[in-house]
C-alpha cells in the first residue's frame, strides 16, 4: 500500500509539472523558470518516502487549523500562455491559512485564504498579485497515518497587476488591471500524522478564475485564467472528544 501511494505521488507531481506547459517554447526553458515548484515538490516527495507508518487514525468531529506555504504560476491567459511570453513568467511565493472539519472520516469541509505573487523575467518591475478565498470539500481515502485527499470547491480570486508598486492600467481602453472574480478548483494531495494532532500536508491544485472580459482589457490579461498551485504546510487537528492514532 505504501508502495503504490509514493508511485501514485511522484506520477501525479510529474503529470501536473510537465504537462501543463507543453507548447512552442522548450521544455526545458519552462522548467528552469520552474524552480521553486521543483522545490517544493521534492520536498513533497521526500516526505512521504522518509516517513514511517502507524496506526490508523479518525478525524471524524475534529476540526483543524493550517498553513502553508507553495508557489503558484499562470498557465493560460494568453499573455502568460499562448505567445513568446509564456515562458517569460517567474513563479513566487504562496502563503495561506485555512480551517477546516471532519463530518466523517472521509468527508472534510473547508476554507481558505491566501496571497501570492508571480513575476515576468522580461519586466522586473511588474508582478501580478492573487488573493483567493475558497470553500470547498474534501474526501479522504482512509484513517491510517498517510491519507491521500481529492477535493473540489468554489472561490472570490482578488487580482491585480502592477508596476514599480503602482496598479497598471490597461494601454487601450486605461482600465485598471484589478479585479474581484469568482472561480472553481480542484486539488490532490497527501496528509502525514505525525502525531494524533499534527499532520504534514503536501498538495497540488488547479483554479479556473473567471476573468474574461475582452471589452475592458484589449492589451492583455483578458481570458479566463488558469492556475497552477503546489503548497506544504501544517494542520492541527482539536476537538473536546479525543480521537487518536
Amino acid at each position: 500500500m505504501l508502495t503504490k501511494l509514493k508511485s501514485s505521488v511522484y506520477t501525479v507531481l510529474t503529470f501536473l509539472v510537465v504537462v501543463p506547459f507543453k507548447g512552442p517554447v522548450s521544455l526545458e526553458r519552462r522548467i528552469s523558470n520552474m524552480k521553486p515548484v521543483r522545490s517544493f515538490a521534492i520536498a513533497g516527495i521526500v516526505l512521504c518516502c522518509l516517513s514511517t507508518p502507524c496506526l490508523s487514525a479518525d478525524v471524524t468531529g475534529r476540526a483543524f487549523i493550517g498553513s502553508s506555504l507553495g508557489t503558484f504560476t499562470f498557465i493560460s491567459d494568453e499573455y502568460m500562455n499562448g505567445n513568446a511570453l509564456d515562458s517569460d513568467v517567474k513563479p513566487r511565493l504562496y502563503g495561506q491559512m485555512g480551517f477546516g472539519y471532519a463530518f466523517k472520516p472521509y468527508l472534510v469541509a473547508s476554507t481558505h485564504a491566501g496571497f501570492g505573487w508571480t513575476a515576468y523575467s522580461f519586466d522586473e518591475d511588474r508582478l501580478v498579485t492573487v488573493v483567493p478565498i475558497t470553500v470547498g470539500a474534501e474526501y479522504r481515502l482512509g484513517t491510517g497515518r498517510y491519507v491521500p485527499r481529492a477535493g473540489a470547491g468554489i472561490g472570490l480570486y482578488h487580482w491585480t497587476v502592477l508596476h514599480d508598486r503602482r496598479v497598471l492600467k490597461d494601454a487601450v481602453t486605461r482600465e485598471e488591471l484589478r479585479r474581484n472574480d469568482f472561480g472553481i478548483y480542484g486539488l490532490v494531495g497527501v496528509d502525514y500524522f505525525a502525531t494524533p494532532s499534527i499532520a504534514v500536508s503536501f498538495d497540488v491544485s488547479g483554479h479556473r478564475v473567471f476573468s474574461e472580459d475582452e471589452d475592458a482589457f484589449r492589451a492583455g490579461y483578458a481570458l479566463n485564467d488558469d492556475i497552477l498551485m503546489f503548497r506544504v504546510g501544517i494542520k492541527y487537528f482539536f476537538s473536546s472528544q479525543k480521537k487518536g492514532l
